[in-house]
């Protein structure tokens, strides 16, 4: 047996492929060849280099590799900002283990370099993008926080829009804000109509309609909410006045909008209806349906179904929408008691046939809880969740036990189950595990959209 564990072995490269290689040619395996692209300036080389030395139980091949993470941890805890920026680097370009440095790292930056450490990270791509998720993944997340400043437009006086921000009440107000000359900086707006509005019944579709005549005068928006005021103070006025309509031509018009609120009653009216009214077209000869294509929109990262009731006709609907950025996606059934979900109709959210980069899902006010945490945890999107609130429900016994034998529930950043009828026994049997586990006990409205 030979026992030189300098020699290429199985899962080493060779140069040449099939071919012997050639009397000059160079072997790329063995315990030097994994140390050689260790040192390499070829990012895929280290990477792969990092993954084929621990088939090797070698002690200066080990020590080598530890000197290099060492190395790039030192730089990111350094108060100069060079080597900081240069252990930043050097940690992207290491695989899972330099990313898993930088979320170390994250934890222990405060004030300016904190701040610094992140902005730059937001700037470094998709790997930059990973480390937040694992660290904070609402550092990623699009919400309205991203758009925190705004001016109010009533009345008869209009400021300036320079925060990029504003609220409206009604749709003279809207039309002022359209008209202003610098609309084109509005990135965010709220439409929201008061509980007493004289004109509820036609409300959301009077801001949908202006709103789509406005695309060429909107041209930088990114955030929209259409719906009810949110008034929380006062029970009576939680329940909606307001029915959702469609809002295909919202999608339509805006096709880099990134985030989308609807809000109000959506099971009176189609909430989505696309202009290809035809869903599937018969080929007589042949006897078959070809069905039309799904509607796509290739900008959204945020969608809250924010419901005063909603049907399992418009939920499906909304759930079968292709929406390839989607990160974030929070569904309330219901305001005051809680609703049935049709797990059917969530299908296509749950298998990621549409929304393969789902981060946040949150489901609200479900009355089948326990079966719909089940469906979740068998669910293939649960592998790309690092965030999952299924909150003011009833959640049973065998409800419980799935999010407590779930590998992939315990790999979650966060875990939500406030409201949710839980009892002090599982309560202290979910906070063992290895994620962050909210369980208030109360219902209440969430923060996260104001």
């Amino acid at each position: 047996m030979n026992n030189n564990q300098n020699q290429p072995r199985e899962f080493d490269v060779v140069l040449g492929g099939e071919n012997p290689a050639p009397v000059t040619g160079v072997v790329l395996g063995g315990i030097e060849g994994v140390k050689r692209r260790l040192e390499s300036e070829n990012e895929e080389a280290r990477i792969a280099a990092i993954r084929d030395a621990l088939n090797y139980e070698d002690e200066e091949l080990n020590l080598l590799i530890k000197a290099i993470f060492e190395e790039i941890k030192e730089r990111l805890g350094s108060d100069d900002e060079s080597n900081r920026i240069a252990g930043l680097k050097d940690a992207l370009n290491y695989g899972d283990e330099g990313l898993s440095l930088l979320v170390q790292a994250l934890n222990n930056y405060s004030g300016e370099i904190y701040q610094d450490m992140i902005w730059r990270l937001r700037k470094s791509g998709y790997k930059g993008k990973k480390v937040l998720l694992n660290y904070n993944p609402w550092l990623v997340l699009a919400t309205f926080r991203d758009w925190k400043d705004e001016h109010w437009f009533g009345g008869h006086n209009i400021d300036s829009p320079t925060y990029g921000g504003c609220y409206v009440s009604n749709k003279k107000s809207l039309i002022k804000v359209i008209n202003h000359s610098e609309v084109k900086k509005i990135k965010s707006l709220k439409c929201e109509m008061y509980y007493r509005d004289r004109n509820y019944k036609t409300a959301f579709q009077d801001f949908v309609d202006t709103i789509v005549e406005a695309k060429d005068s909107l041209v930088n928006l990114k955030a929209l909410r259409i719906g009810d005021e949110c008034v929380t103070y006062n029970v009576k006025y939680l329940n909606s006045r307001i029915s959702v309509c469609n809002i295909y031509p919202i999608l339509a018009a805006y096709p880099k909008l990134k985030l989308l609120h609807i809000r109000g009653k959506m099971y009176q009216e189609d909430v989505f209806i696309p202009d290809n009214k035809i869903l599937a077209v018969h080929n007589i000869k042949n006897k078959l349906a070809v069905s039309a294509k799904t509607f796509k929109h290739e900008s959204l990262k945020t969608l809250i179904i924010d419901a005063d009731g909603i049907s399992d006709k418009n939920l499906a609907k909304l759930c079968n929408l292709d929406l390839p950025s989607l990160e974030y996606l929070e569904i309330w059934l219901n305001r005051g008691d809680s609703h049935n979900i049709s797990i059917q109709s969530l299908a296509p959210i749950l298998a990621g046939k549409y929304c393969q980069n789902l981060v946040y899902l949150a489901i609200r006010n479900s009355k089948n809880t326990t079966e719909l945490v089940k469906a979740i945890v068998d669910s293939p999107i649960i592998n790309s969740l690092k965030i999952l609130e299924i909150t003011d429900g009833n959640i049973r016994s065998d409800g419980a036990r799935a999010l407590l034998e779930s590998p992939a529930i315990d790999r979650l950043h966060t875990l939500n189950v406030s409201a949710s009828g839980l009892d002090a026994n599982t309560i202290e049997k979910l906070s063992q595990l290895n994620c962050r586990v909210i369980t208030e006990a109360s219902h209440r409205y969430y923060s996260v959209w104001e």
